[in-house]
């Protein structure tokens, strides 16, 4: 699948340095699911600074953010090892 980020939710399952979402932003929250073992994630600013860097439950379950709030210079995934994160906003 694909990135899809026109439309609320976001769904990121390939990472990459550029940010994908170059706009402000209020993010209600996030989730990662469907990750591995060991698995690695990292969500940044627009300015390389983390939003977010989840450890993977040891269960495997759906790690989520509490409400994140407003970014204003964009946001990219830098880090995805397996799953995909999902970002709801509005």
């Amino acid at each position: 699948m694909a990135n899809r980020v026109t439309q609320s939710p976001m769904i990121i399952d390939t990472p990459g340095a550029t940010i994908f979402y170059p706009h402000g932003i209020k993010i209600r929250h996030m989730e990662w699911q469907g990750y591995l073992a060991g698995a690695t994630a990292i969500v940044q600013d627009g300015l390389g600074g983390n939003i977010w860097a989840p450890t993977a439950a040891s269960d495997l379950s759906e790690v989520r953010t509490a409400a994140v709030g407003w970014i204003d210079t964009g946001i990219a995934i830098t880090t995805l090892s397996s799953g995909k994160i999902t970002v709801f906003f509005d």
